[in-house]
């Protein structure tokens, strides 16, 4: 297997509707950054309102409301080093602002969004 650096893209679509969802692509991105990966997430459409401020903090990922807060998979994903980006649009979509937002690597249009497909070895929706 090669150890070339690779460039993997997430892009989330969906929000806190559908929680049980949200876990996967921040686990999955995590792993890939632990092994030495390029990682970026870009979140668009209600997958922004899972950036919101408080949200994820309260958002247990398991229906029923037990288990892990999505908290967790966000805390693990950003020590592992992964980027963060909101697609511009989405802002206003979901009502709020990049200050209403966690830390993130900034707003993204849909020119560069496509550029970063267009960059990655690796692109995974959910």
């Amino acid at each position: 297997m090669s150890t070339d650096v690779k460039k993997y893209l997430y892009i989330l679509t969906t929000g806190p509707e559908v929680a049980y969802r949200a876990a996967s692509p921040f686990f999955l991105a995590t792993t890939a950054a632990l092994m030495d990966h390029d990682v970026s997430m870009v979140f668009t459409i209600r997958a922004t309102a899972l950036l919101k401020r408080g949200v994820a903090e309260e958002l247990t990922v398991k229906e029923g409301g037990d288990g892990a807060r999505l908290q967790f998979f966000i805390d693990q994903a950003r020590d592992a080093g992964v980027k963060f980006y909101v697609c511009a649009p989405s802002l206003d979509l979901n009502d709020c602002t990049l200050e209403d937002l966690i830390e993130t690597e900034g707003v993204v249009g849909g020119s560069a969004v496509n550029e970063m497909a267009l960059e990655s070895d690796v692109v995974i929706t959910f």
